[in-house]
């Protein structure tokens, strides 16, 4: 499903997203689809959520009333959604961690036996690194903190719907703590030590300059260490950067 997006703000609770190895904009949010055979129609994204907080319900049903996206339905226990998600098949399904029957990430397993490519974000309200490495190991598209804002929300939902991971600002330190632990879950080692430490900096949002200043080297060779980055992860932008590099390693918990 291709996703068109209105010009608008960038939400200031995820990782910026960069076009280039150098600068640009980051991602705008989620907005109407046009059918490509069929201009005047209007494609949005199916979206599912899975939660206890009556509040975030009401959110998310405000966000679909106002066409930002289809609620194809919504459930308050892990039951329910193992029970309508399998044939319900929605484009993104946002999923609490601490539901009443099931933890979220246990939710997420069986979910993925039965649909290997549906996408889920986990919501959590007490994050930790324990919780983010098996999320991802489960599966995880995503892992955004709760409270959440409907900018937030529908950032989540447009990285989510271009194939990339959702991930609150506030992973950074997890993020960096996976590339120290490169060498133990990458026998092949694949990048260098300094690649590793300019990857570890990407994931700051560093700009070349900061990285240059904080590693004490030049600003060219921050962008040819970069650029071998690119090539190394084949990927075209620094979010994918962050795509690649999780879907590459398992980490341990």
């Amino acid at each position: 499903m291709q996703i068109v997006t209105e010009p608008t703000a960038p939400a200031t609770g995820f990782l910026p997203g960069r076009d280039s190895p150098i600068e640009s904009g980051a991602a705008p949010l989620v907005g109407p689809a046009i059918s490509a055979g069929l201009p005047d129609q209007v494609l949005l994204p199916r979206v599912a959520l899975v939660d206890d907080d009556r509040d975030l319900h009401q959110m998310i049903r405000d966000l679909a009333a106002g066409g930002h996206f289809t609620l194809a339905d919504s459930y308050y226990t892990a039951a329910e959604a193992l029970e309508g998600l399998p044939s319900l098949r929605p484009d993104v399904v946002i999923m609490d961690i601490r539901l009443p029957d099931l933890s979220g990430i246990e939710c997420t397993a069986k979910l993925k036996t039965i649909l290997p490519d549906l996408p889920v974000v986990i919501l959590t309200g007490f994050p930790d690194s324990p919780t983010f490495f098996r999320s991802l190991i489960e599966g995880a598209q995503g892992f955004l903190f709760k409270p959440l804002s409907p900018e937030e929300f529908l950032d989540a939902i447009a990285q989510v719907m271009k194939g990339e991971f959702a991930l609150a600002r506030q992973v950074v330190p997890y993020l960096i703590q996976l590339v120290r632990q490169l060498r133990q879950v990458d026998p092949d080692r694949l990048l260098t030590q300094r690649e590793e430490d300019i990857l570890a900096c990407l994931f700051e949002g560093m700009q070349n300059k900061e990285i240059a200043a904080r590693l004490g080297i030049g600003s060219a060779t921050v962008h040819t260490h970069i650029h071998s980055l690119f090539e190394k992860l084949d990927v075209h932008s620094r979010r994918e950067l962050i795509s690649r590099f999780l879907g590459r390693i398992k980490p341990e918990p």
